[in-house]
């Protein structure tokens, strides 16, 4: 059997592996993917998209679909505890992620419910060029050094075979891969045991354009479809008893407030809070993101952005790699990244779950969804208000209105970018000297709020293609320029040691002090 080629083949089709088909077609490597599925699962699960997830699919083209969905829906922008759906409301609040966010990112969060998403996310890969498979079982995979090769079914259960240069597994929580690969896991396993009672009602009625998006009855969690004609209850229970189709009736209708003649239950399904992250994200070709890699608790609503996240970090690395212009030695900073944000996050999910101590309250989901920092071997935290950052590496770029467009915009088609102060002479010359003909390196020039990128009007920053900040240069510092991009493309050497104390360290001839001239982030 003559295995079929592709440069990136992804396991599991849900709204983390199809964004990365996404993200890695958009900028021209084809994926394939496969997905036992044939349809999109009909299960609730995530329904809201944070800000600096929306960037990413703004930067693909995909967020303005995504936003279109959401002005046909019922705004649902609030959450509640009731003594029932249909009774008295206890407590009201906004959610976190419906605020405001417009002074720190081109796009508000799009309230819709994953399976519209990943609708979405599907037809914008396909039309990018993605070769999605659903209805194709993948079944194992062999390590070949340089390539893995993996064995799949067709809809028609035929075999086949797959070689690929690298593999993502987004094949989810129970990620066979990950358990094939005897990668282990950290963290809790066993954070509370539920029951979720699918069911089916006319809730219009009881909601009443409140503009809910879901509710706590006493110990029952209550969420619904956006058409409002079903949804799910759900409420501890002993893993070790077997609720009765009338307990589950009972519980269903006490915290919705309806009669048992106006519900029809559909189902229930055991399932087991968890928060934990996986010991390690790669071995060798193949890599772990989303569910395959961490679990939260779904208090905060980080699950399914800190998975699109995994996947907007990878696909720029690989778009980089495949494209020539980077060492493959720059994966190798994806687990690096990507676990320093996870378990964290998983941390400040566990604190929703849990009563907090005064001296330890939870970050804001701002701070932690939108504001967080790759580490770079200094003191700075991870997480921080959005509105903190000025541009240190590692951090999101700051976004500023440019008349038309944002500052993300000028980040484009998986390049790198260096955004120089209006004094930017000697960074043009340096950096066409780099890349003479515009092949990974674009240059654009801020104009005006330089103090919110941290950089005066001779300095410069260099921009990743996932938007974060590789380096910056306070002031004019060309020089140090080859060194910081060689770090950013994986060129460099790589000792243990942390990025930023890898280029530039010596005194520079504009300033002695580092943190006066250049800075880097891995």
């Amino acid at each position: 059997m003559t295995p079929q080629s592709t440069p990136v083949l992804i396991v599991g089709g849900s709204v983390v592996g199809a964004s990365a088909a996404l993200f890695l077609a958009s900028r021209g490597i084809t994926p394939v993917l496969v997905e036992k599925h044939r349809s999109v699962s009909t299960r609730l699960r995530a329904k809201l998209f944070t800000p600096r997830t929306m960037e990413a699919y703004r930067a693909v083209g995909a967020s303005q679909d995504i936003y279109a969905r959401q002005r046909t829906l019922p705004p649902a922008d609030h959450a509640a505890v009731v003594d029932s759906l249909a009774g008295a409301e206890v407590r009201r609040w906004r959610l976190p992620a419906a605020e405001y966010f417009g002074d720190v990112s081109p796009c508000p969060s799009a309230l819709v419910k994953q399976a519209d998403l990943e609708v979405i996310v599907r037809a914008h890969a396909r039309a990018a060029g993605a070769d999605l498979r659903f209805g194709h079982r993948f079944l194992g995979l062999v390590q070949h050094g340089d390539h893995v090769v993996a064995h799949v079914l067709d809809e028609d259960g035929e075999p086949y075979e797959v070689r690929a240069r690298y593999l993502l597994a987004a094949d989810g929580n129970g990620s066979s891969i990950r358990e094939a690969l005897g990668i282990g896991r950290t963290g809790e396993e066993n954070v509370a045991h539920v029951r979720e009672i699918g069911f089916e009602a006319d809730l219009r009625p009881v909601l009443d354009n409140r503009r809910l998006a879901m509710a706590w009855a006493g110990e029952a969690f209550i969420s619904w479809n956006t058409a409002q004609d079903g949804g799910a209850v759900s409420v501890p229970r002993d893993p070790g008893t077997a609720p009765t189709a009338e307990e589950d009736r009972d519980a269903v209708t006490r915290a919705l407030g309806l009669s048992p003649a106006d519900v029809v239950i559909t189902g229930g399904t055991p399932w087991r809070m968890s928060g934990w992250v996986a010991d390690s994200y790669r071995a060798g070709q193949v890599f772990l993101l989303g569910d395959a890699a961490h679990v939260t608790p779904p208090t905060g609503g980080f699950g399914a952005n800190l998975g699109i996240q995994d996947a907007w970090n990878l696909a720029a690395k690989l778009v980089s790699v495949l494209r020539g212009h980077a060492d493959p030695r720059l994966l190798d900073d994806y687990k690096t990244e990507r676990r320093a944000i996870a378990g964290p996050t998983v941390d400040q999910a566990l604190l929703r779950v849990r009563d907090h101590a005064a001296d330890r309250p939870p970050l804001s989901e701002a701070a932690v969804a939108v504001g967080y920092r790759y580490p770079g071997g200094d003191d700075l935290p991870v997480f921080a208000e959005p509105d903190h950052w000025r541009g240190e590496p590692g951090t999101r770029l700051p976004h500023l209105w440019l008349d038309d467009i944002s500052t993300l915009d000028l980040v484009r088609d998986g390049r790198h970018l260096l955004l120089t102060g209006p004094d930017n002479s000697m960074w043009v010359r340096a950096a066409r000297e780099l890349d003479p003909v515009g092949a990974f390196l674009d240059v654009a020039v801020l104009p005006h709020g330089l103090d919110r990128c941290g950089i005066a009007e001779d300095g410069a920053l260099l921009l990743r293609p996932d938007l974060v900040v590789a380096w910056r240069a306070v002031h004019a510092a060309p020089h140090d320029l080859a060194d910081a991009v060689a770090v950013a493309l994986g060129r460099a050497a790589r000792p243990d040691v942390p990025a930023c104390q890898r280029v530039g360290c010596g005194p520079s001839t504009e300033d002695a002090s580092m943190g006066e001239t250049g800075e880097a982030g891995s």
